[in-house]
């Protein structure tokens, strides 16, 4: 006679034997990040439309802080005839995040007026040692001229583990 209960037990049994033997990946805990960046922006193309200003620009911009090194990439600025700005940029970053070394995107999305701007940040798609690293921030700063921008930026790394 059989017993169809015996034989899904047993089923159960493996699979929760093999379930504690395989791997487990653990990611890491976040890391507080926090510092400062200084950019510097080249437009190149502009055009006006119902009274907005729209400023396509490349940029180069330091960092300092829980991340060291340089960005460059291109974004597109909007100024509204209310005098507020809105931009988002992406560029690729080269140097560290919390004392790992590689290459990384960085995309912003800001927003503000030039006396006081806040962002929205992350950098993504890493090379070498920034490529189980994922970052989310936030930076806030203001122009520091006509082409300037400077600030503090505050967020968390998040590193998967393997």
């Amino acid at each position: 006679m059989r017993m169809p209960w015996k034989s899904a037990t047993v089923a159960f049994g493996v699979a929760l034997f093999l379930a504690v033997l395989a791997p487990t990946a653990y990611a890491s805990p976040p890391t507080p990040l926090s510092g400062t960046f200084n950019a510097t922006i080249s437009p190149f193309a502009t055009r006006s439309a119902d009274g907005n200003t729209f400023i396509s620009f490349t940029f180069n911009e330091i960092f300092s802080g829980t991340m060291s090194g340089t960005r460059v990439g291109t974004g597109q600025l909007v100024i509204h005839p209310d005098g507020t700005i809105n931009a988002r940029d992406s560029g690729l970053f080269s140097g560290s995040v919390a004392g790992a070394s590689g290459t990384a995107i960085l995309s912003a999305s800001i927003s503000g007026t030039f006396s006081a701007i806040a962002a929205d940040f992350v950098v993504t798609d890493g090379a070498s040692a920034l490529s189980q690293i994922h970052v989310e921030g936030t930076a806030a700063g203001a122009a520091t001229g006509p082409a300037t921008f400077a600030g503090t930026y505050s967020g968390q790394v998040i590193a998967s583990g393997s």
